[in-house]
């Protein structure tokens, strides 16, 4: 359904009993709300699942540009409050994640559990030339120039061999995703660093990662770890970036024991 949150349109979905516990996704840098299926299947039958596209994916609107993560942060707690949520579990992954460290830090009412899921809590600014040659990217060539490179840093080899069908969905995912969508939400990530503020959060936090994720990996998970007091790291055998879908089973059990 199409929420209308400071004065832009949000698309969400809700899944499970009205009266349950709350649990909030927020997905990845050119995802979208579909990334979470694996987990609406198993928690509907004991959770409110909400789960949304965020500005600039999906079937969001893609206002203008500049976009900040406290921007996006913004969009979430406008959320929760048009949908009359006053605390949540909130599972954030890469962008998403970092979404969820600045909703902590800024917005601790509504955060309940946090669970943060390869992320980062600042970007290097040794990467801000990579992140602006994938926007040129594309700005140049579309979505579709990205794709492959995108795949192979989230899956693992033997994933997308192994589930071609799986992994033809996460491909249309990225494909439909916005140019000027990701673009934005790009260079948010670019300049984000929460670092600092991470000791403000108290929500009691369980942070995951992919053994091998390239983009995001268990260093970076430590070092949000050493921050947060007394957060707990769980790693994912294996697996790279976006752990919920390649490690579907194993980050279910991690969700579920932590809930």
């Amino acid at each position: 359904m199409q929420v209308r949150v400071n004065g832009r349109l949000l698309n969400c979905e809700i899944d499970g009993p009205d009266d349950a516990p709350v649990v909030t996704l927020c997905h990845s840098l050119a995802a979208n709300l579909d990334m979470w299926d694996p987990q609406v299947a198993v928690l509907r039958n004991s959770r409110r699942v909400v789960r949304f596209d965020c500005r600039g994916h999906g079937l969001s609107e893609v206002p203008p540009g500049p976009y900040t993560i406290g921007m996006m942060t913004e969009d979430v707690a406008g959320l929760l409050d048009v949908l009359g949520i006053r605390t949540t579990t909130f599972v954030g992954l890469s962008m998403g994640g970092m979404i969820g460290q600045v909703l902590a830090v800024e917005y601790p009412r509504y955060v309940e559990k946090l669970v943060l899921c390869d992320t980062s809590c600042r970007t290097d600014p040794e990467m801000a030339p990579i992140w602006e040659e994938r926007i040129g990217t594309v700005e140049s060539g579309g979505m579709a120039a990205l794709v492959e490179g995108t795949l192979e840093r989230w899956l693992t080899e033997d994933f997308r061999r192994e589930k071609p069908d799986m992994t033809d969905q996460v491909r249309n995912m990225i494909l439909r995703t916005p140019v000027a969508g990701y673009c934005e939400c790009a260079r948010a990530i670019g300049s984000f660093d929460v670092s600092a503020e991470l000791g403000k959060i108290s929500a009691p936090t369980l942070i995951m990662v992919g053994e091998h994720d390239p983009a995001t990996p268990p260093a970076m998970a430590e070092l949000i770890r050493e921050k947060i007091p007394g957060s707990r790291l769980l790693i994912v055998p294996g697996a790279l970036h976006l752990i919920n879908i390649e490690a579907a089973d194993f980050f279910n059990r991690g969700l579920l024991g932590f809930l």
